[in-house]
């Protein structure tokens, strides 16, 4: 090993890396003759080295992660460069530059990682994270805790922090940072609570416009296995199961998609009952790879949505009527046009905490339609549609019947009355065929008094185109 001496200049220094990351070990030596200087990079034995002929030797058997740039020897750098740092990578390092004279520079590599206890955690588990840093620092280092790059507020500064009901909130990117002399780091890792991903909370709020179809999320987690889900209704007064929606579909089994590996136990309601509203309850046994069995379940509150319609003097007043409206701090109404390409077009008129809107008769169109959109502060919760059929029919109140129902009620009386007159002559031919089948004899007196008559006819016809024929001849001799 060597260390400082008499007649060389040595140099200390301390860094702290993530492991998994590029730890660059710094040794900046201003040497006259750079280019002719050997370069030594030692731990326990040799680590990297460089002799004044420009060889250059590493350890037998290894993997090379371990470099330092040529290029940079010119300017005096000689840092050592470590790819993919791992524990056993942490200790004291010695880059000795041997040139017109000795220079020593002691590197010590810290190596920081978030550790888990246990690996796989489930909801309600608890959950111990750990700092490790290696080597250990002889002193207390103060730590900080982030959750997906948000500071987290703990009681105390130490490096671990314990989570003793982990629900999906505590899930995602932990990190550690430190700050030891001038060094600082930071590492990271991702901590997976089995249990169901979608919902993350244990109550959720699922916003569904009335006649349209909504879906209640419920999808577990992969690698567990679902031993039972069921959805049931809870009551608002007793809280016990209800009745489901007659249109109420849940899908069962694997989620769509060949390398899905998430369980999708979500339901559907396929057309949206005023009387659908209040609370679900979705709920699964798992059995994680150890074999531990937990029941989560998740609440899910429908609150139902649809537009209102009144009038008020000479206005028509629209309102966005919510069966829960406690999130909602802001309400937007827009107006919904389409052109002849029937693309449409959407033009906010208001936005304010009001849910109600104030539009003049005169104003009223058949192109148009209203949307109301419903916010909690900057976050949009859903939005429901007031369709054009609805405000041609609010805008003419009591206006008759149309031209098009007018005629198609003309035409089925006209239809009717014909099929009557059809149906009384049919009766008259009856009625006259039996009186008459009572006596056959007078049926033929008739029937031959008949064709004698028309035998008459014919002959009396005949007999005056002749003779009118026969004037017509003595007119043209007389000529």
């Amino acid at each position: 090993m060597y260390v400082c001496s008499a007649g060389s200049q040595c140099k200390q220094t301390e860094i702290v890396v993530a492991s998994g990351s590029v730890a660059v070990l710094p040794c900046i030596v201003h040497s006259p003759s750079a280019y002719s200087t050997a370069v030594y990079w030692k731990r326990k034995k040799t680590v990297w080295r460089r002799d004044k002929s420009g060889l250059e030797f590493r350890p037998v058997g290894q993997a090379s992660r371990s470099h330092c740039p040529l290029p940079n020897f010119g300017k005096g750098d000689y840092s050592l460069h470590i790819e993919g740092v791992r524990d056993e990578d942490a200790g004291m390092y010695h880059c000795v530059v041997e040139g017109t004279r000795w220079d020593t520079v002691q590197v010590i590599l810290r190596v920081i990682k978030v550790s888990f206890t246990p690996v796989n955690v489930m909801e309600g588990e608890k959950v111990q994270m750990t700092c490790i840093i290696t080597p250990q620092p002889p002193k207390h280092i103060a730590v900080k805790w982030q959750l997906n790059g948000s500071l987290m507020r703990t009681a105390t500064t130490s490096q671990t922090h314990t989570l003793y009901h982990v629900s999906q909130r505590e899930a995602g990117n932990w990190s550690c940072l430190i700050q030891y002399n001038d060094a600082q780091a930071k590492a990271s890792a991702l901590l997976q609570v089995k249990g169901v991903m979608l919902p993350k909370e244990s109550h959720a709020v699922v916003y569904g416009e009335v006649g349209s179809s909504v879906t209640l999320p419920c999808i577990f987690s992969d690698g567990l296995f679902v031993n039972s889900s069921s959805w049931e209704r809870v009551s608002s007064q007793t809280g016990s199961p209800a009745s489901l929606p007659s249109t109420f579909r849940n899908t069962l089994g694997h989620a769509a998609g060949e390398w899905s590996v998430k369980w999708d136990q979500s339901a559907h309601i396929m057309s949206v009952r005023e009387a659908d509203k209040g609370t679900y309850r979705c709920s699964g046994q798992m059995e994680g790879a150890s074999g531990r069995r937990l029941t989560v379940e998740r609440h899910i509150h429908l609150v139902t949505a649809q537009v209102s319609q009144s009038s008020r003097s000479d206005n028509v007043v629209l309102t966005c009527d919510l069966s829960n409206a406690s999130q909602v701090t802001d309400y937007e109404w827009l107006r919904s046009t389409y052109d002849i390409n029937a693309t449409q077009t959407l033009t906010s008129v208001q936005k304010s905490r009001s849910n109600s809107l104030t539009i003049l008769n005169a104003e009223v169109k058949d192109q148009e339609g209203w949307v109301c959109r419903y916010y909690e502060q900057q976050r949009l919760l859903g939005n429901v549609t007031f369709h054009m059929q609805m405000m041609s029919g609010l805008a003419r109140e009591k206006e008759p019947v149309s031209g098009k129902k007018a005629a198609m009620v003309l035409g089925l009386a006209f239809l009717l009355l014909l099929v009557l007159l059809i149906l009384l002559q049919i009766y008259k031919n009856h009625r006259r065929r039996k009186m008459i089948m009572q006596y056959p004899a007078m049926e033929t007196i008739v029937h031959r008094a008949a064709n004698e008559r028309e035998r008459r006819d014919r002959c009396k016809k005949s007999e005056e185109g002749l003779s009118n024929a026969h004037d017509g001849d003595l007119k043209q001799g007389a000529l």
